[in-house]
C-alpha cells in the first residue's frame, strides 16, 4: 500500500518531461519545414523561370513533389533497423545530420535534375526523423497524458509547415530572383542544425535500453523523469519501471521480424489498424491540398501573390488547431476522435468538389471565396482531430519489440501512397479537375464507418497493457493491488543505488 507519496505516484508528468519532449521535437520541426517548403517554392515565379518552362509543360513538377516521397519511402524502410541497432536517440541524430547536408545542397541546385535528385535525398533523411521521433517519444513519456505529449511531434511539424510557408511569402517580395526560392530552402537548414546540436544531450528511450539489457541506464532515465520532492521513494518511477522491465523480458523472448508480424493474428491486427489509418489519412487528400495548394487557388481565380498568402494561411490554421488539440486528445476515446475528424473532412471535400464543379471559370466571386473557405475548414478538422492522433495512436498499438518495425511499416506505406497521389496530382488537377476529389470523398466516407467500429481505444493505457486489447499476454499492470495479487512486483523491487 502507498504512503504519503501516493499523490505524487499518480501524477501525470513534470515540466522536465515537457522540456525533453519539446527538445526532441525540434527534429519534427525540421521535417515539417523541409516537407512543406515545396508548397511555396513551386508558387514562386522566379523558380519556374530559373528552372525553365519545361518544368511545368513537361510535367516535371510532379516529380519535384513526388520524388520527396520516393525518398521518404526508403527513409522509412531504413528507420527500424537503424533505430533497433543504434537507438532512437542516435537515429534522430543521423536523420538530422543528413537532412542538414542534403537540404543545403538542394538549395544550391543549378538545374531541375539536380533539384529533383536532392529532393529525393531530403525526403529520405527527413523521413527518418518523421518515423523515429514518435517512437522515441511514445517510449519515453508516461501513460497519463501521453496523447498530449506525443502531440508535440505533429504540433512542431505543423509549426515547421507554417514557418516554411510564411518564409516563402516573405521571400516573394525580395529583390533578386534566385533568392526568392533559394532563400526559403536554405532557411530549412537551421532547424536541422539545431536538432544535430541538441540530440546528444537528450535521454534515450528507456524501453530501448531495457531491450539491450542496460537496466541501470534505463532506471536512471525513468527515475529522472519522475523525480519529485513529494515522492522521495520514487514510487511512481519504480512502478512504471518494473512494469516496463517485466513486459520487455517477455518481449525479448519473441521473434522480431516482419514475417512474425504477418503470421501472428494479434500482430497482424495491429498492422491492419495502423495501415488502415494511414491509408484513410492519405486518402483524404490532405497532402495533395498542402503541396498543390497554389494550383487550387489559381484555379479559383487568384493571382500568384494571393496564392502564396492563402497557402501560408491554410498551413497556419493547421498549425494553430494542432496546438489547440492538446485540450481534447486525452479526453475522448481515440476511435471517436479520429472518426469525428474524418466526418468533418468529408463534408468539406463534398462541398469543395461541388463548388469547383459548378463555379470554376465563372465570375461568381462568392462561390470562389467559398471554395477557399472549404479548404480552410478542411484543415481545421484535419489538424484538430486527425493530425496528432496519427502519431500517438500508431505508436501505442505496437508492442515494445516491434514498435520501430510497426512505425516503419506505416510510414513506408504513407510515402508509397503519396508517391501515387503526388505524382498524379499535377496532371489530375489540370485534366479531370474537380473529379480528382471523388476518390478522396469515397475513401473518407468509408473511414467514418470503419474507424469507430473496428479501432480499439488505447487512451491513457500504459504501453505494456495495450497488448491485451489485441489478445497478447500482459505480465504486469499499472494497478499495485492487482500486481500484488498476481505476485508480479512490489514498489521496492528496483535494486539500483540512488544517491540523490
Amino acid at each position: 500500500m502507498f504512503t504519503n507519496s501516493e499523490k505524487a505516484a499518480t501524477r501525470h508528468y513534470t515540466w522536465r518531461t515537457v522540456a525533453y519532449v519539446t527538445a526532441i521535437s525540434i527534429g519534427s520541426l525540421a521535417h515539417g519545414y523541409m516537407a512543406s517548403v515545396i508548397g511555396t517554392t513551386i508558387g514562386q515565379p522566379s523558380f519556374i523561370e530559373y528552372m525553365g518552362p519545361e518544368l511545368i509543360q513537361g510535367k516535371q513538377l510532379s516529380l519535384v513533389v513526388g520524388m520527396y516521397y520516393a525518398g521518404g519511402f526508403i527513409g522509412a524502410c531504413v528507420t527500424a533497423p537503424l533505430a533497433d541497432r543504434i537507438g532512437r536517440k542516435w537515429t534522430a541524430f543521423v536523420g538530422a545530420l543528413l537532412s542538414l547536408i542534403f537540404n543545403g545542397i538542394c538549395a544550391g541546385s543549378v538545374n531541375p535534375s539536380m533539384f529533383i535528385a536532392f529532393r529525393f535525398f531530403v525526403g529520405l533523411s527527413s523521413t527518418i526523423l518523421f518515423t523515429n521521433i514518435p517512437v522515441w517519444l511514445t517510449e519515453l513519456v508516461p501513460p497519463e497524458g501521453r496523447g498530449v505529449l506525443v502531440d508535440a511531434h505533429p504540433i512542431l511539424i505543423n509549426f515547421g509547415y507554417c514557418i516554411a510557408s510564411y518564409v516563402g511569402v516573405g521571400f516573394f517580395y525580395v529583390e533578386g530572383q534566385n533568392q526568392q526560392w533559394r532563400g526559403p530552402l536554405a532557411v530549412g537548414c537551421f532547424p536541422a542544425l539545431l536538432a544535430v546540436l541538441s540530440v546528444p544531450f537528450l535521454p534515450e528511450s528507456p524501453r530501448f535500453l531495457l531491450m539491450k539489457g542496460r537496466e541501470e541506464a534505463a532506471w536512471e532515465i525513468v527515475r529522472d523523469f519522475h523525480r519529485d520532492a513529494n515522492d522521495q521513494d520514487h514510487q511512481y518511477a519504480t512502478r512504471e519501471f518494473e512494469q516496463m522491465k517485466q513486459q520487455i523480458e517477455l518481449d525479448r523472448s519473441m521473434e522480431v521480424s516482419y514475417r512474425e508480424m504477418v503470421i501472428r493474428p494479434s500482430y497482424r491486427k495491429r498492422l491492419l489498424v495502423g495501415g488502415a489509418l494511414i491509408f484513410f489519412l492519405q486518402g483524404s487528400g490532405a497532402l495533395v491540398i498542402n503541396n498543390y495548394g497554389v494550383y487550387l487557388y489559381a484555379a479559383l481565380g487568384y493571382d500568384a501573390e494571393k496564392q502564396l498568402h492563402f497557402q501560408a494561411g491554410w498551413v497556419a490554421v493547421g498549425a494553430a488547431v494542432n496546438w489547440a488539440a492538446v485540450l481534447i486528445v486525452d479526453r475522448m476515446p481515440r476511435p471517436w476522435l479520429i472518426a469525428i475528424g474524418f466526418a468533418g473532412c468529408l463534408g468539406c471535400l463534398i462541398a469543395e468538389a461541388a463548388i469547383q464543379a459548378t463555379s470554376l471559370g465563372s465570375d461568381n466571386e462568392d462561390a470562389l471565396r467559398a471554395g477557399v473557405s472549404m479548404l480552410y475548414t478542411f484543415v481545421f478538422f484535419y489538424g484538430f482531430f486527425l493530425d496528432g492522433s496519427t502519431f500517438f495512436y500508431i505508436g501505442e498499438i505496437f508492442p515494445n519489440h516491434l514498435r520501430a518495425q510497426g512505425m516503419t511499416f506505416v510510414m513506408a506505406l504513407l510515402n508509397l501512397l503519396n508517391i501515387v497521389w503526388q505524382i498524379a496530382g499535377q496532371y489530375a488537377l489540370e485534366t479531370i479537375k474537380w473529379k480528382f476529389y471523388l476518390p478522396f470523398i469515397i475513401l473518407t466516407a468509408v473511414s467514418v464507418v470503419v474507424v469507430p467500429l473496428t479501432f480499439p481505444d488505447t487512451r491513457n493505457m500504459p504501453l505494456e497493457e495495450i497488448a491485451a486489447l489485441f489478445g497478447d499476454e500482459v505480465v504486469a499492470t499499472s494497478s499495485p493491488k492487482e500486481n500484488q495479487e498476481k505476485g508480479n512486483f512490489s514498489v521496492t523491487q528496483v535494486n539500483f543505488s540512488d544517491n540523490t
